[in-house]
């Protein structure tokens, strides 16, 4: 198994630019896999204002420090207005090219 923790610069949810303190994107990639499974991966994001978001499945967009752009659609496990926890529910686009680097 291999695995990678990407650092963001900025993030969308829902086409939304949302201004954050932290956020990263966790990949795990299982042995003899190419790439992350649908549900093999997740962001954590701390807002720089509280943000209240629903229960429900929200379409991420996220630049990386090392000029990579993430995009997937993912399931919101966790939020308490400024931390929020967002678990893969789809194709992670990108994976390939931070995994590569």
């Amino acid at each position: 198994m291999r695995s990678c923790r990407v650092l963001a610069v900025r993030l969308s949810i829902d086409s939304v630019a949302t201004p954050v303190d932290y956020a990263d994107v966790f990949v795990v990639v299982r042995e003899g896999e190419e790439g992350p499974g649908p549900s093999d991966w997740e962001a954590n994001v701390r807002t720089s204002d509280r943000q209240h978001l629903a229960p429900g499945t929200y379409q991420l967009e996220v630049d990386t420090v090392d000029g990579h752009v993430l995009a997937g659609r993912a399931l919101l496990r966790f939020s308490d207005g400024s931390q929020h926890l967002f678990r893969g529910d789809g194709h992670l686009a990108g994976a390939a090219q931070v995994l590569a680097s």
